[in-house]
């Protein structure tokens, strides 16, 4: 290898120093495409999660909690994960819309 010769760690064979500028310019865009792309994806990801977990700013009716107040589907998940959906707690849910795992309770929130 000579004076004007790079090595890049992800080439194996040093090359000179136009043609190793180049090639960092190629890998700076190549990079900052995937890295748009892996950001638009993780704000997606977000917003369905997001959404799936969203109470609406719903507060329980029964104990006042909005911080475990989940979408019954959602609740029933988490229920379901913790070995504490039972047989009438998933009729409940299927009767209701909002769930909140502070008191256990299920519940339609009234809209105003």
């Amino acid at each position: 290898m000579s004076d004007d010769e790079i090595v890049l760690p992800w080439i194996d064979e040093p090359m000179n120093v136009e043609e190793a500028v180049e090639a960092l310019g190629q890998a700076s865009v190549d990079d900052g495409e995937h890295l748009e792309e892996l950001e638009a994806r993780i704000e997606r990801l977000e917003r369905l999660v997001d959404s799936l977990q969203d109470g609406s700013g719903v507060e329980c009716p029964e104990c006042g909690s909005e911080e475990e107040v989940y979408k019954a589907g959602v609740g029933a998940a988490k229920l379901a994960n913790d070995g504490g959906l039972t047989d009438g707690s998933a009729d409940a849910l299927n009767r209701e819309s909002h769930v909140c795992l502070d008191c256990q309770e299920s519940f339609t929130p009234s809209f105003k």
